[in-house]
């Protein structure tokens, strides 16, 4: 909005200009010619179109502000220029079309019903149902006079008749309107219906922005005989992406045969010829060389196939053209094309050129920009020696007729400043623009100046008869869209809404009674997620969303899938997916499973060094953010869908697109149910994200093989002691140790069942020949129940654990004895602190301990503390880097009656650990591990060490099975 503000203080401080009038005494300026230039926004191309009716929702606003219920429901519309027949009651079969024709003379008649008309469609009370009067509670919503501020009153013809099936037909007759001789004249639209109480509305369809309707009208602008211009340019500001069934760059070529047809010579590149690639669009480029590419901000490797900036000389006017591309466009190229480019700041770039034009000592300078509102604005703050930027914008940005003159007087006698005008026609190829400016010369040798510029607007909708002599030469090229509006695959949102009233609750455009943007986009996501198997699912927010209502066929959710986007699936590391989506601050992805409010992955807060299965699609994965896919492992890009819809790689299958899927989601969930039960069925898949989903995982937690040197110091008194750490001697070490934890975490708890084993072995050289001693014997068996850490409970919260440690074989003691296997059971209770990426583990607790081996009841206090932090120092590890990690365990137990010489008091272990990545999750780990023990008895109150400096190879990984492929 600020953007729109600063664009239209241009044009009022372009307009104060005016007053500035030059000293009376001057001479009087001489015309010097007119240079026209006449251009079109982004669109669809040759082969698209689209639609938007959404002036509909001011009824339904106005109906939930009187408390009025209502009902929305659309049905298919047969469409020839200025005509509409439609079936209000029910769904036309298709074949009723010739009986109404030949009947037209038997229908019912009414003249100069009242009508609101815009250039998106027309709105018509049905004349045999007049109260309540709906056009009225319409105009009654304060929105139609800001923000609808083209709907205007019209009148038309209404009539209806029955068919012979006893369906009531309406034919509506715009004023001048032609009745076609031929069926072929006649197209599909949709029509949408409000009803509320025994009132309802029509609101009727038009196409914007096809080719047909464009080329009469360009024809008709370029033969506009009340203002001629000397210099007449026709220019295009590039295509959108999307799915119209044809090879990109076929299409390309397609639109870039239409454009030169209709006598086109310059394209601002977009989307859909960027994603080329260079070489592709190189060819492209030299079959239709009457066609110059302008993009002063991108570079090319490869082929050099834009100009910056050109000049165009005819009848003595001299007129300098700059194009400039959006650079938020990369976000929508695949990475096969992004590499190619390089964009620079559009500013540097105009400022750049506009410098180069002036020495070529042109007489005006005109800006061919694709690029958004609020970057136009910036450039025309931002760059003297602009006299206009031509541009686009979204459709309801701006007035739909648009006429602005601005007088400049005082040209020739200042320095060049801001543009004089920033013209806009809208986005879609919905508006023809043309820009004027006049020149005039002080006398007959001087250089002319713009002494005057003026820009209006022309709706291009099926109202305008097309131009079927370049409609039949695209068509004879093999293309044209198929208008089969195909099965029926979504039920209307009020049907949907009856299942679960919440849906209705979502924002205002549900609040309308019909499904908006960010809802469909949400179900993209989850269904993406969930039949993905993945956690998060991240893809890009649509460019174009139609406001459908009422039951949708293929036809119309095709309007609602525009995009060519292949899934891929990989295992993300949390710190990547957290910065992907903090950097998403213009909010241009949707997400599932991610909650951006408290930053949880289904209710979990993220953790860095966590993978994440992820669902993106390749323009992400590869696009301009692939640097936040880095990192990603285990990627699949193949995939067959099952019976039961679940996304599976196949190393034969090939790439899925998501509008495939999509389709092929709702196509099964209608070959599965029908009735009430697909209505339930679709609404439950509209239904927000849980807060919180269940989950079972296994952390793999540092399963080692190590070799090490040992060193122990006074533990000649503990050789009884049922621990081999204790008993062991100074030698090398080779062990193997680790521990896995099955997690089962609920909303409000988890359940922890964790799995521990260590075995080392140290070969001692002796008189009678080696001996072995084994410096580490352990099974470790342990169960926790505790709150669930999910981020938004308190720091430290209560837990249990039982514990049950033993060992392969018993101990030997000073004599050569077997010692009685450790059989200790021990019971744990206290609090443990939620983790942080530092403070990965903290515990302070109470415990129970007996070792049924050596029947001893004791009491005790256990602290536990994991910190961890990045070799770099940074508080957030990075998964991929150097880690360091302290470990701190401490046992402390009290006497007790039956304490011998076996029993240890403190046991405190303290393990400093670097980790160095290798290949995936196993890493190159060093540790220095110190131990430090005492016993309770006289003889074993001197302490002891033992210290061993690790070197081994760990495998640290979380596995959630419902989400990971194990490999």
């Amino acid at each position: 909005m600020h953007s729109l503000w600063r664009c239209t203080a241009l044009v009022i401080a372009a307009l104060s200009m005016a007053v500035l009038v030059p000293d009376a005494g001057a001479q009087t300026p001489l015309d010097a010619g007119r240079i026209a230039i006449i251009y079109s926004g982004r669109s669809l191309g040759a082969l698209g179109s689209r639609r938007s009716q959404d002036e509909h929702e001011l009824l339904t606003e106005q109906a939930r502000q009187e408390g009025l219920p209502f009902k929305l429901v659309s049905h298919r519309a047969w469409r020839a220029p200025g005509i509409t027949i439609f079936l209000p009651g029910t769904e036309p079969d298709g074949d009723e079309l010739e009986e109404i024709l030949a009947r037209r003379s038997e229908a019912e008649r009414l003249t100069d019903v009242p009508a609101l008309v815009s250039s998106t469609g027309l709105l018509l009370q049905d004349p045999w149902r007049p109260t309540p009067d709906l056009l009225a509670m319409l105009r009654r919503n304060p929105r139609s006079a800001t923000d609808f501020a083209d709907l205007a009153a019209t009148q038309v013809t209404v009539s209806r008749l029955r068919t012979s099936r006893d369906d009531r037909a309406i034919l509506v007759e715009e004023a001048g309107a032609v009745w076609p001789t031929d069926l072929d004249a006649w197209t599909f639209g949709e029509m949408n219906r409000v009803d509320v109480g025994d009132a309802r509305i029509f609101e009727l369809p038009r196409k914007l922005g096809e080719l047909g309707p464009r080329a009469t009208l360009l024809r008709q602008i370029r033969e506009d005989s009340l203002r001629p211009a000397r210099l007449t340019i026709l220019a295009d500001l590039g295509h959108r992406d999307g799915d119209l069934g044809v090879k990109r760059a076929e299409r390309s070529r397609l639109d870039f045969l239409a454009l030169q047809t209709l006598g086109y010579r310059f394209v601002v590149p977009f989307e859909a010829e960027l994603g080329l690639g260079v070489s592709e669009l190189a060819k492209v480029a030299s079959e239709f060389s009457s066609i110059t590419l302008l993009a002063a901000n991108v570079r090319t490797t490869g082929a050099n196939v834009f100009r910056a900036s050109t000049v165009v000389e005819e009848y003595g006017l001299r007129l300098g053209l700059i194009g400039i591309v959006q650079p938020s466009v990369r976000d929508r190229l695949p990475r096969s094309a992004l590499v190619q480019y390089r964009f620079d700041d559009p500013i540097d770039a105009v400022r750049r050129e506009v410098a180069r034009l002036r020495e070529q000592r042109v007489q005006a300078i005109v800006v061919l920009s694709n690029l958004e509102v609020g970057d136009n604005a910036r450039v025309a703050e931002s760059v003297p020696g602009i006299d206009a930027i031509i541009a686009d914008m979204p459709l309801r940005s701006s007035p739909e007729a648009m006429r602005v003159r601005v007088e400049l007087p005082d040209r020739p006698f200042v320095r060049p400043g801001v543009p004089a005008l920033v013209a806009r026609s809208a986005a879609n190829g919905a508006r023809i623009g043309r820009l004027d400016l006049e020149l005039r010369r002080s006398a007959p040798a001087t250089a002319p100046w713009v002494a005057a510029v003026e820009h209006r607007t022309y709706a291009v909708t099926d109202a305008i008869p097309g131009d079927t002599a370049v409609v039949r030469r695209i068509q004879q090229q093999g293309y044209q869209l198929d208008d089969v509006r195909g099965e029926l695959l979504l039920p209307a949102f009020g049907d949907l809404v009856a299942v679960d009233s919440s849906l209705a609750l979502t924002d205002s455009a549900t609040r309308q009674g019909r499904i908006s943007k960010p809802m469909w986009e949400g179900f993209l996501a989850r269904q993406l997620r969930v039949r993905g198997n993945a956690e998060v699912s991240v893809i890009r927010r649509l460019d174009e969303f139609p406001p459908l209502i009422g039951k949708l066929h293929e036809r119309e959710v095709d309007e609602w899938l525009w995009t060519e986007d292949e899934l891929v699936l990989a295992d993300v590391p949390g710190s990547d997916l957290r910065r992907l989506l903090a950097t998403d601050t213009r909010n241009e992805l949707a997400t599932s499973g991610f909650d951006r409010a408290t930053g949880t992955v289904l209710g979990r807060r993220i953790d860095d060094a966590t993978f994440y299965r992820v669902a993106t699609t390749d323009v992400l994965f590869e696009g301009s953010r692939a640097g936040f896919f880095a990192k990603a492992r285990r990627v699949r890009r193949n995939f067959r869908v099952t019976k039961d819809g679940l996304l599976t790689s196949a190393s034969d299958a090939r790439g899925l697109s998501l509008r495939d899927f999509i389709f092929g989601e709702l196509q099964r969930i209608r070959r599965t149910v029908q009735g009430d039960a697909q209505v339930a069925a679709i609404a439950a898949r509209f239904a927000p994200d849980p807060p919180f989903e269940n989950l079972l995982a296994f952390s793999f937690e540092r399963p080692t093989v190590w070799a090490s040197l040992n060193e122990v110091n006074g533990n000649a008194a503990y050789s009884n002691v049922p621990e081999s750490r204790v008993i062991s001697q100074d030698a090398w070490v080779i062990g193997a140790s680790g521990r896995i934890v099955a997690t089962h975490e609920r909303r409000a708890s988890a359940t922890d069942f964790g799995l521990g084993i260590a075995f080392g072995e140290q070969h001692l050289k002796t008189g009678t020949g080696t001996s072995v001693i084994e410096t580490a014997d352990d099974i470790k068996f342990d169960l926790t129940l505790r709150p669930s850490l999910r981020g938004d409970g308190p720091t430290w919260q209560p837990f249990v654990r039982g514990l049950f440690d033993t060992e392969f074989t018993p101990t030997v003691d000073a004599n050569g004895g077997r010692n009685a296997r450790q059989l200790a059971l021990r019971g744990i209770g206290g609090l443990l602190r939620r983790p942080t990426p530092t403070i990965r583990r903290a515990e302070a607790a109470l415990i129970v301990e007996n070792d049924f081996g050596r029947p001893n009841v004791q009491f005790g206090v256990q602290l536990r503390a994991d910190l961890a932090r990045s070799f770099s120092g940074l508080r957030r590890r990075e998964v991929g880097g150097v880690t360091y990690r302290m470990f701190n365990d401490l046992t402390y137990l009290l006497p007790a009656r039956l304490d011998t010489d076996q029993n240890l008091a403190l046991r405190y272990s303290q393990i400093h650990e670097l980790t160095v990545p290798l290949v995936d999750e196993l890493s190159l780990t060093v540790a220095a591990d110190l131990l430090l023990f005492q016993g309770k008895v006289a003889a074993t109150r001197t302490p002891g060490t033992s210290a061993l400096l690790r070197v081994g190879l760990t495998y640290d990984r979380l596995w959630k099975p419902r989400y990971q492929p194990f490999f």
